[in-house]
């Protein structure tokens, strides 16, 4: 028989072990034999059996502590346990099964019985061992579907981020910087790679809903005025009710929250629903500041840009453009002490 199952029997009498030795050869079975518990667990790391025949009245390690020992080590394959022994009491059966054995054939053995339950058990492990290997296959498959999937939603949040530029005073490089800021505050809070690469994706769709703001209010060339402020300020709903998804993507999460939320503030009284500090979700938190400073470095119809000393002078200090209270404060120590990546940040992405 080609590729045979090895069996290992476990019994402190070499004769038992040399009649069962010879039944299962005559069946093609490759045999290995143990007089010992301890012996059968240095046998099965050697030769890693497909099937363990177990005898229970044993000196030393009895089969319960044998099998108990077999299971716990690391080193051997879990395998089917067959419990071969004269005690066919319901206790001793029962404990056998509580360390872990598949099954219990009672002493003396008809030779055509536990050859089919070896057998059984073979196939039974067999089919096991395919599933496994097959369940990881399609975890695998899954893994890789839902990266693919992961980089559509990229792909088309980046494009609507480049579709939103078209309508905006705003340069596709300022919703880059968005990005590129909030990755690297994400990562100074101690957000992992992967959830950091997200939300640098979905950052640069703070504004998406400027979109639905008439051209007259978004691309008014002054200040505006209270009642365009308020037509402006609905960008923040518009946007969430483009991104909302029931998707379980968290790049949608992010993107449709920071649409949502990005100018709520810390302190209360923000817009659009004056959430107050950890109401606001983490993702928004973090674009706010990241936002604020860019506005304030890049140059507009109505305003030039301010320097990068005197950007965090005014985040950190408050005037009449922003006041520190309006961030969250962990955000905001991270900020101070790590503003010159903004600084680099603003620098290196420039038309």
């Amino acid at each position: 028989m080609d590729n045979q199952p090895v069996v290992l029997i476990v019994d402190d009498e070499p004769t038992n072990l040399a009649v069962l030795g010879d039944i299962l050869e005559d069946q093609g079975y490759e045999v290995i034999a143990a007089l010992s518990g301890e012996g059968a667990l240095a046998t099965a790391k050697q030769m890693q059996p497909d099937i363990v025949l177990l005898d229970i009245n044993m000196p030393g390690w009895d089969g319960y502590e044998t099998a108990e020992e077999l299971r716990k080590c690391t080193d051997i394959r879990p395998v089917p346990i067959l419990f071969l022994s004269a005690q066919s009491d319901t206790q001793s059966k029962v404990k056998g099964f509580s360390v872990g054995a598949k099954d219990f054939i009672t002493k003396p053995f008809q030779s055509e019985e536990l050859l089919a339950r070896l057998c059984t058990h073979l196939e039974l492990d067999r089919l096991k061992t395919n599933l496994e290997i097959e369940v990881a296959k399609k975890t695998k498959e899954l893994t890789v579907s839902h990266s693919k999937l992961e980089n559509a939603f990229k792909e088309s949040l980046r494009l609507l981020s480049v579709a939103g530029e078209y309508r905006d005073i705003e340069t596709g490089l300022h919703t880059r910087r968005i990005g590129e800021y909030a990755r690297e505050t994400a990562l100074l809070l101690g957000w992992d790679k992967v959830n950091a690469e997200r939300i640098q994706v979905a950052a640069p769709l703070h504004d998406i809903g400027k979109i639905g703001v008439p051209d007259t209010v978004l691309l008014k060339n002054g200040r505006l005025t209270a009642d365009e402020w308020i037509i402006m300020r609905t960008h923040t709903q518009i946007g969430y009710a483009m991104l909302q998804s029931q998707s379980e993507s968290k790049m949608i999460k992010y993107s449709a929250e920071i649409a949502l939320c990005h100018h709520e503030k810390y302190c209360g009284g923000g817009y659009p629903s004056g959430l107050l500090g950890e109401d606001i979700p983490i993702s928004a938190r973090i674009v706010a500041i990241c936002d604020v400073y860019d506005a304030l470095r890049s140059k507009r119809p109505y305003k030039d840009g301010f320097s990068h000393d005197a950007a965090v002078r005014i985040i950190l200090g408050g005037d009449d453009i922003a006041k520190p209270e309006q961030f969250d404060p962990v955000i905001l120590t991270l900020f101070e002490k790590n503003d010159h990546v903004f600084e680099r940040i603003f620098d290196e992405f420039q038309d």
